[in-house]
């Protein structure tokens, strides 16, 4: 068993003999919701699919879909090829959403082995915020579910028909390479995307999964920079809020902050930790019309 020191040599090393990498992320925002279905997100994921496919230079190391938008952690060394990766995307999925038109790509290079992590996970975690029903390993829309665990591919689109393919792909077949593997009507990430390249940023199993539930301040500082939205789950939140309301407060519990200290902390969750209304509301037990009147939507 290789040391702490050891393992985390090889991780830097790896990291450093490649590159560059990048974080790119189109606006969730200013974006109308895309995706509503399931088949709606499976056609998502493979017209990904084909884009890598079509841009061998634009390795993914991990990337999620939303319903109104995207996150991609990437390594290439032209910033073009990777706008031109997304317009792939974009110009193939507008014949069913054309309200995807005016998206467009924020690209931030990603220059330490930290960072890189962080914004791995920070991908990851996206779902699983979004959809309290899911937890980090099982969010089926992006590469989470994949990394660290052995997701068992039992076909192939080699075993499909062209008849079949036209279906999956909602036109013509794509010619994809036959031993692509197939997992829930998606093509498999690990077939079209650097899975294992990725994991390789981490020492092991046990430092990537600590690192989904901790260092929830280092994801914050990743959506304040690009204007994401909530990212942190009720409980996580929560618990943000007993070390604030301990350490600027000096008070146990919630229950004993004035209305004053309440607003106060309702500010700092909107503008700091990215929090929306409705997570205020349930963690500061305010009314809707408070928070509303305070945070007025689409402002």
């Amino acid at each position: 068993m290789k040391t702490f020191n050891e393992s985390e040599r090889i991780c830097q090393n790896t990291f450093l003999n490649a590159g560059p990498f990048w974080f790119a992320s189109s606006p969730g925002k200013e974006t109308p919701i895309l995706f509503t279905s399931e088949e709606d997100f499976t056609f998502a994921m493979n017209v990904i699919a084909q884009a890598a496919y079509l841009f061998p230079n634009v390795k993914i190391l991990a990337f999620v879909v939303m319903n109104n938008h995207f996150h991609f952690v990437i390594q290439c060394e032209c910033e073009g090829e990777i706008c031109e990766f997304f317009s792939a995307i974009k110009k193939r999925l507008q014949r069913q959403f054309p309200q995807i038109r005016p998206a467009k790509l924020d690209l931030r290079p990603i220059t330490d082995l930290n960072s890189l992590r962080n914004t791995i996970v920070y991908t990851h975690r996206n779902g699983y915020v979004a959809n309290p029903e899911c937890t980090p390993f099982n969010y089926r829309w992006g590469t989470g579910r994949f990394y660290f665990n052995d997701i068992r591919v039992h076909k192939s689109l080699g075993d499909l028909n062209v008849s079949q393919k036209r279906t999956m792909f909602k036109g013509r077949d794509p010619n994809l390479p036959a031993e692509w593997g197939i997992v829930d009507n998606y093509l498999d990430p690990g077939a079209f995307c650097s899975v294992k390249f990725g994991m390789a940023m981490f020492r092991d199993a046990h430092h990537y999964f600590a690192a989904i539930s901790k260092n929830v301040e280092a994801y914050s500082e990743i959506a304040v920079e690009i204007d994401d939205s909530e990212f942190l789950t009720d409980q996580e939140l929560f618990e943000q809020v007993l070390r604030i309301v301990r350490e600027k407060y000096r008070l146990a519990s919630t229950k004993d902050l004035s209305n004053a200290q309440r607003l106060d902390l309702a500010r700092s969750l909107h503008y700091d930790f990215r929090s929306s209304n409705g997570q205020i509301r349930r963690i500061l037990g305010l009314g809707q019309y408070e928070v509303d009147c305070l945070f007025p939507m689409g402002k």
